[in-house]
Formats: structure tokens, sequence, C-alpha cells
């Protein structure tokens, strides 16, 4: 049996040129969450991320936060979907302007939700088709790259404690396999996930099992709790 603590990366610079970096948050986030896991004496075997800046800056501050020094192996299969080019073939498919990002981005992803919607129904490719863009994945790829990720993971069970950093989605896309939830779900786990929340899972060769959702006790403390953040 072994476990798994499905980590998504700490604050990123939303609003910014390049999102793909962490925030000065995100680095104390990551930070105190590998505190955390040391003090709770959870040393970590393997350590997995996306290809994304943000997501391996926020296990290299777990590490450091853990005391530990492990290498990062890469699976693609946890990276983010392109949400942004999703916004805008959107917004182009509805004709509304793109939502701007502040206000803490509330309209973005009031936006973003419902483009998650149409993206699972296969209705944006077609605009999609006639962008300037390379485009973005089918829902289904997106589907299947985060399954073969997770089936990775099984495949080479052997005792050990991983720990995996990716982002809301892919992680929101994990999670509704594991549980066998519909796109509506799926959305909310995304759209609830914290950064630097803790999704622990239990595994074997037969699968996994969801043992904590969302765990954010190294932010849930006096002196913290303005440091909770969704982006």
């Amino acid at each position: 049996m072994s476990q798994l603590y499905l980590v998504r990366h700490g604050q990123a610079s939303f609003g910014a040129a390049n999102y793909d970096q962490l925030s000065p948050l995100g680095y104390q986030q990551a930070q105190w969450l590998g505190e955390h896991f040391k003090e709770l004496g959870i040393h970590f075997d393997r350590v997995i991320t996306g290809s994304l800046s943000r997501q391996q800056q926020t296990a290299q501050a777990i590490l450091a936060g853990n005391g530990q020094q492990l290498p990062l192996h890469v699976e693609t299969g946890l990276n983010e979907f392109d949400f942004h080019g999703l916004a805008e073939i959107y917004c182009k498919f509805s004709d509304i302007p793109l939502p701007g990002t502040a206000n803490g981005g509330r309209d973005f992803f009031q936006m973003l939700r419902k483009a998650m919607i149409a993206w699972s129904r296969g209705e944006l490719h077609a605009v999609d088709q006639t962008a300037d863009s390379p485009g973005i994945e089918t829902w289904d790829q997106f589907h299947d790259r985060v399954h073969h990720a997770m089936q990775s993971l099984i495949a080479r069970e052997q005792d050990e404690t991983v720990l995996a950093v990716s982002s809301g989605g892919a992680m929101a896309m994990a999670l509704s396999q594991v549980l066998s939830c519909g796109v509506d779900t799926l959305i909310n786990l995304n759209m609830q996930t914290r950064n630097t929340g803790v999704h622990h899972l239990i595994y074997n060769q037969r699968g996994f099992q969801l043992a904590g959702f969302n765990a954010l006790a190294h932010l849930q403390r006096p002196g913290r709790l303005n440091a909770l953040s969704y982006t």
C-alpha cells in the first residue's frame, strides 16, 4: 500500500504577463507546507511534478521546508489545461469580452466555469479550428493524459510515499476519476482547491482511495489565515 500527497501549486502570478511563476506568497505557502510535513514526520520517497514552472517551484520549496533533497520526476500528464486559451476560445464562441482579473478574478472564473462545461460537451473546437493559435486539447485528451499519469503510479506501486505537485484542473480530473463523478462535480472540485491544498490518497495495484481533500492545516494557523488563496 502506498500513499500519495497530491498538492496544488502555491499562489502563482495571476494577472501578470507570465502566470507560470510563483508569487512570494506562493513560495511561502509551499515552504510552510514542507515544514508541516516535517512536523508530522512525513518524508517522501519520490517526487513527481508536471513540467510547469509553478509546479516545480512549489515542489522544491516543499522539499526545502521538509529538509529533503530529491530529484523531480516530470510527468506532463499532471500539467494544467490551457485555461487562458480555453477562456479566449469560449469568449469568441459566446461573442463576449474576455473578463479581467480585478476583484480576485471573480468574473473570470465565473466565465471559466461555463467554458469548461462547453469544452466538456465538445462545443468549442469548431471555433478553435479557425483560431490563429495552435488550439487546445480536447476534453477527452485531457481526461486521458491525467488518467495515464495516475495509472502509471499504480503500475509501479511499491509501498512508498509520493509527493505529486499539480494544478487545480488536473487534480480535479484525477479525483473525478477516482470518485466516478460527473463534470459539474469536477468543476466544483477544481474551484474549491486552494493553493498548496493537499489531497491525500492511498493506493495499490487495485486503485486509489481518497483519504483527505484540500487539507490546509499549514495555513489554518494564527497569523496565516490571510495566506489562503485560490490563484
